[in-house]
Parts: C-alpha cells; sequence; structure tokens
C-alpha cells in the first residue's frame, strides 16, 4: 500500500521541515558571531532539548500561501523529536532514536521506518548529535533584514537535503524566531518560533508512539 502523491509530498515537506528546525532550534546563541558557522556551531554545544511552538506557512513560487499548519515540537540529542500538528488532521512524526513514525490520522496510516533511512543525509547527522554542518552546507552571513539577523545555508553538490537552501533569522537575544526553506519546486516553507525553550527536562515517553487500534502499519526497512 503506497501513499497517494499527494499525501507523501506533504509527508516529505514536512519531514524536511523538521529536519531543519533541528538544525539550528533553540540556544542561545551569540547574537554577533562574526562567523555564522560558529554561531551554528554553539547550538550544538550548549542544546542538549528543544521544545517550542511553530507556525507554517507553505507559498508557492508566486508567493501565495497555499497551505497553513500549526503545532508544538520536542528534540532530545541524540535523535529523538516529536512534531504535533494542531488541528483535526493531527499529523504526528515521531522517533524515538531507532525508528521514525509517520502517522497520518486523515489516512488512518502509520508509516514506520528506521530513523537513517528517514533523514539519510546530512539533517540525519545532525539530529542524531553529529556536527558536520561544514561538510554538508556551505554556510554564510546574510544582511539583517525584519530586525533579525540571518544566517544561509545551502548544500553541497551532491548533498540531497529534499531543499535546496535553509534561511534561519535570529532575534536580539539570540534565539531562532523564523526559518525560510526554499525547494527544488520554488516552493517556500516559512516557519515561526515561538516559546522556545532549551535544556529542560522532557519525559521519555514525549519520544514514543503506539499506533491506533484500527490503522493501517506500513513498515519500510
Amino acid at each position: 500500500m503506497l501513499l497517494p502523491r499527494r499525501e507523501t509530498d506533504r509527508v516529505r515537506r514536512s519531514v524536511s521541515a523538521f529536519l531543519a528546525i533541528c538544525l539550528v532550534l533553540g540556544a542561545n546563541l551569540p547574537v554577533l558571531a562574526a562567523d555564522p558557522s560558529a554561531l551554528l556551531e554553539k547550538f550544538f554545544q550548549s542544546s542538549k532539548t528543544v521544545t517550542a511552538d511553530f507556525q507554517q506557512e507553505v507559498l508557492n513560487h508566486g508567493g501565495v500561501v497555499e497551505q497553513k499548519a500549526s503545532g508544538q515540537l520536542w528534540i532530545a540529542r541524540p535523535g529523538r523529536f516529536r512534531w504535533n500538528y494542531t488541528g483535526k488532521n493531527g499529523q504526528m512524526i515521531v522517533s524515538d532514536g531507532q525508528q521514525v513514525w509517520l502517522y497520518e490520522p486523515a489516512l488512518q496510516q502509520v508509516t514506520v521506518q528506521p530513523l537513517g533511512k528517514v533523514l539519510g543525509s546530512t539533517p540525519a547527522a545532525l539530529i542524531a548529535g553529529r556536527n558536520v554542518l561544514p561538510e554538508g552546507f556551505q554556510i554564510s552571513a546574510l544582511p539583517d533584514k525584519n530586525g533579525l539577523q540571518w544566517v544561509l545555508l545551502k548544500p553541497k553538490k551532491g548533498q540531497s537535503q529534499g531543499f535546496t537552501s535553509i534561511q534561519m533569522g535570529f532575534d536580539n537575544s539570540g534565539q531562532l524566531r523564523e526559518m525560510l526553506m526554499q525547494d527544488a519546486f520554488q516552493q517556500e516553507t516559512v516557519l515561526h518560533f515561538e516559546h522556545v525553550r532549551v535544556n529542560v527536562p522532557i519525559p521519555n515517553k514525549t519520544f514514543h508512539f503506539t499506533p491506533p487500534a484500527g490503522v493501517d502499519v506500513l513498515k519500510n526497512p
């Protein structure tokens, strides 16, 4: 049984968005770092857990908003995360560090895959706690905009991330407030973060998922 193409694309965008968040979310980073790579590296050294609320918009190549969503996320290194959408669709993406569950209530379906297969690229290593940003990305500073300091990440040749660039905007306290991701179809995913907390305890049960009774469970080895 396969996901319909439209739903598969939506799941992939959600996973890509979540992985991008895991690159940089949370730490109290220095706002005026001369080297943007140093600013990102600080994240890996100082953040063990992250929680936040998010607002998400997906814009087409003409800049028209096609989708809006919101929810909560939790991250615990190494390799554990949970991404919950609010609303009637209630999509969830959960990893216990070994397996990843993609739950689509609208389809009554759960897809289970090994963590490495789902993430399988530089973001996978980053989620697992390996700081390989210089290996996978070209990193540069961008001009300040909308009161935020911006950093640009572009995947290096041969690195397939599901997106062509990521821009991250930090406020004056060093907190990540916005993220913009562009894919090969010139769609842009815009993420706004609120109530970001780092290094707070997160119950282990947050990163466990039991499929509801009656749903189809698809396992991809």
